[in-house]
């Protein structure tokens, strides 16, 4: 069995990806003037990606110190 770590990192790479997709679609959407929703999915990616870096930090800060690996 693969550790958690291995997985949760591949779900993160997976959300991130499609935030950044969703960020780049809007903007070639606002590039040609298309209108619709380009807003919608230009704060959906940005707030997508804000989540996911967030909560894999927060993941990483509490791994470590339910190990008891402390810096300083």
């Amino acid at each position: 069995m693969k550790p958690s770590w291995t997985i949760r990192r591949r779900y993160i790479f997976v959300a991130f990806s499609l935030g950044a997709l969703m960020i780049i679609a809007g903007s070639v959407a606002t590039l040609m003037n298309n209108d619709s929703a380009t807003i919608d999915l230009i704060a959906g990616g940005v707030a997508l990606v804000t989540l996911v870096l967030t909560t894999y930090v927060f993941g990483a800060a509490w791994e470590d110190k339910s190990k008891g690996n402390q810096d300083g």
